[in-house]
């Protein structure tokens, strides 16, 4: 959350600032309160650094964008995006394949750390996780297949997951057509 400047505060950073010095910005026409409007809507502008959370297996994991929808429950299908990578390079990436995974909540078909995240996410977000070894392939890895490269064992993983949606549950799914059969 953004707090209210001190008095005078946004004017010192104004002129402090070697691009938006007073004497600068004066020597422009520009008044000591213009100089305020820019401090405070370059302040305003600036991105909110987003904390990264942890859960008691050693999950990491980062809300990169917060969703309002449903908590998905054991049993549920679920609509998931992601791009995953080892060391840097990208292993699966459903963004670029334009594509979307279905996926039965608790049915233990992706690895343990994702599994975990998607309990906890609402659908419409979108989370950075940062995966351990134990929540990932564990101490066997997994071997190349063709297209993708092998993951060594017990190798951290990055996803970046989106839930989209929860069909047959989601709000936006669900139509009220007002009792017309042919709407």
């Amino acid at each position: 959350a953004l707090r209210a400047a001190p008095a005078g505060a946004l004017q010192s950073w104004a002129a402090s600032s070697p691009a938006t010095s007073r004497s600068a910005l004066t020597r422009r026409g520009l008044g000591a309160g213009l100089a305020s409007a820019v401090a405070l809507s370059t302040i305003a502008a600036a991105p909110l650094a987003v904390r990264a959370e942890s859960t008691t297996s050693g999950l990491v994991y980062k809300v990169v964008k917060k969703g309002s929808g449903p908590t998905p429950k054991v049993g549920e299908l679920a609509v998931l995006r992601w791009t995953a990578s080892c060391n840097g390079v990208v292993f699966d990436d459903l963004y670029k394949k334009d594509d979307y995974y279905y996926h039965r909540v608790g049915s233990g078909n992706l690895v343990p750390g994702v599994e975990e995240a998607l309990s906890l996410m609402k659908t419409g977000d979108v989370w950075d996780l940062e995966i351990p070894g134990s929540l990932g392939f564990g101490p066997k890895g997994k071997k190349a297949t063709p297209g993708q490269p092998s993951i060594p064992p017990n190798a951290t993983l990055k996803y970046t997951l989106e839930l989209v949606a929860l069909p047959g549950r989601d709000d936006d799914l669900l139509e009220v057509t007002g009792g017309d059969p042919g709407a």
